[in-house]
């Protein structure tokens, strides 16, 4: 028979996690501010044609990340593990969707 006991939720890992969350979603409306600097790249060679797809890059897996991790946040609270961690794992998936939408108007041009 499995053990139906489980320890109780702890609300300062909650709290920690919520606090890096907003944090995160901060830092995701900073970023979002970026993915206009990718007309830049083409500046250089004047083809702007493939700029609407490096953008759609960038702001949907900006979007993503702020939709999907606090997902992973409950998901780690309803089994009574940390969620600060997953929390954390916003930053590098924002930074990953600005560098994906900057290789795309990169190679795309």
């Amino acid at each position: 028979m499995p053990d139906l006991w489980r320890p109780p939720v702890n609300w300062l890992d909650v709290a920690v996690a919520v606090t890096v969350y907003v944090l995160a979603c901060v830092a995701a409306w900073l970023v979002a501010g970026f993915v206009l600097d990718y007309d830049l790249v083409a500046r250089d060679t004047g083809r702007t044609g493939h700029l609407p797809y490096a953008y759609a890059v960038g702001w949907l897996g900006i979007a993503v990340t702020v939709m999907i991790v606090p997902l992973w946040m409950l998901r780690a609270v309803r089994l009574r593990q940390p969620a600060w961690p997953t929390a954390l794992l916003a930053f590098p998936m924002l930074a990953l969707a600005w560098v994906l939408g900057l290789l795309t108007a990169i190679f795309a041009a």
